[in-house]
């Protein structure tokens, strides 16, 4: 959580740990995956892993059994069996400086990027309270405001004016990225460095209108996982990320933006071998971080 602190996630999302065993235990192994998928659970038991770190949330929707129907209700059962914690990140990962969006952004070379959305920091929100009469003013958080107003005398305190100071942005932290390329490239080696970063043979394209191979790209927008609408403001000659609808792809390339697909965790999957020394190094060296073999994305050209 120091890495990725819990509160920069999507509102929608469920991270943080989501699985813990009843009894205290100390963590020496840690399987890294993007998807905890049954194969990779098995190889989480095999492997003797007392953690598991799943970038994507395995228990999103509520659960209203713990059975064996159903492949997630078996994940979380033989997690509880085996006592192995299970941890989420997710879009937490996707905020962060450093986080799965700027190493997106690592194949096109140095540029001045921004978060897509801006993310707000919820704790700078303060309040002033003005008293007439008494020349009375106070600044304080929204958990002090109630003390406050109550430390005015009764008589004044219906005249007493309250103004809210909105919350200051988090530089530098927020969904997707866009980045304006301190050294323009072609279309072309775009795609082919995206194959060499993300280890693709493959890739989709959708050419801009009125666009080449050989067309110059200044800026582009990452999303990892599915960015269309994350990416949909985004102001840039090129869009990456794993997926998005087919009328999202239209509309980009009628503004003029090229867009290139991966399929979904094909943008997040690289990252994890990427950071697992960070990882590594925050935990002190004292716990061994491994990366699932297993792990895959479900869907294959062929």
């Amino acid at each position: 959580e120091q890495f990725a602190p819990p509160s920069l996630a999507g509102s929608w999302d469920n991270v943080g740990l989501l699985i813990e065993p009843m009894e205290k235990k100390s963590i020496s192994k840690i399987l890294l995956t993007n998807d905890l998928t049954e194969p990779v659970m098995d190889e989480a038991i095999e492997k003797k892993s007392d953690m598991i770190l799943s970038y994507h949330p395995p228990i999103f929707r509520p659960m209203k059994r713990l059975t064996c129907r159903s492949w997630k209700e078996r994940i979380a059962v033989r997690c509880l069996e085996n006592r192995i914690a299970l941890y989420s990140p997710h879009t937490s990962w996707d905020a962060i400086q450093g986080g799965i969006n700027e190493w997106l952004l690592l194949p096109f070379g140095d540029g001045e990027s921004q978060p897509c959305e801006r993310l707000d920091d919820a704790s700078s929100v303060t309040y002033t309270i003005n008293v007439p009469h008494i020349s009375k003013v106070v600044n304080c958080s929204r958990a002090e405001l109630d003390k406050e107003l109550l430390s005015i005398p009764e008589n004044l305190r219906s005249k007493a004016t309250i103004t809210k100071h909105e919350a200051h942005p988090i530089q530098g932290t927020g969904p997707g990225r866009v980045s304006v390329l301190n050294t323009p490239l072609s279309l072309g080696s775009a795609v082919e460095k995206v194959k060499l970063h993300l280890q693709l043979n493959h890739v989709r394209l959708a050419l801009a209108n009125n666009q080449s191979m050989q067309s110059v790209i200044k800026s582009v927008g990452v999303c990892a996982g599915s960015g269309g609408s994350v990416l949909a403001g985004a102001k840039a000659d090129l869009i990456l990320t794993g997926e998005m609808s087919h009328h999202e792809v239209l509309d980009f390339v009628h503004r003029g933006v090229s867009v290139i697909l991966t399929d979904h965790s094909n943008t997040e999957r690289g990252y994890h071998s990427y950071i697992r020394e960070t990882l590594m190094d925050l935990l002190e060296r004292k716990v061994e971080i491994i990366v699932s073999t297993k792990d895959r994305d479900p869907l294959q050209v062929v």
